[in-house]
C-alpha cells in the first residue's frame, strides 16, 4: 500500500470518527421534529447532513481499498 494512500485513509478515518461523534451528540437530545418547531427542524437537517457526510467518507474509503465494516484493507 502506498504511503500517500495510507495517510489519506488515516485522515479520512479521523474525519469519519469525529463526524460520527457529532451525530451521536446531536441524537442525544433529539426527540423528532414537532409541528412548526424550527429549532428541531434545523437539528434534523444537521443530523442528515452529517450522516450524508459519513456515507460519502465511507464511499471514498472504499474507493481507496479500505473496508470500514471490517476495518481493514481489501485485496
Amino acid at each position: 500500500m502506498q504511503t500517500s494512500n495510507t495517510k489519506k485513509v488515516e485522515a479520512l478515518l479521523k474525519k469519519r470518527q469525529e463526524t460520527i461523534e457529532k451525530v451521536k451528540e446531536l441524537y442525544k437530545n433529539f426527540r423528532g421534529v414537532s409541528h412548526e418547531n424550527s429549532a428541531a427542524e434545523i437539528k434534523h437537517v444537521k443530523i442528515k447532513v452529517y450522516e450524508g457526510f459519513v456515507d460519502s467518507l465511507n464511499k471514498e474509503l472504499l474507493s481507496l481499498g479500505y473496508d470500514v465494516r471490517t476495518n481493514r484493507y481489501t485485496s
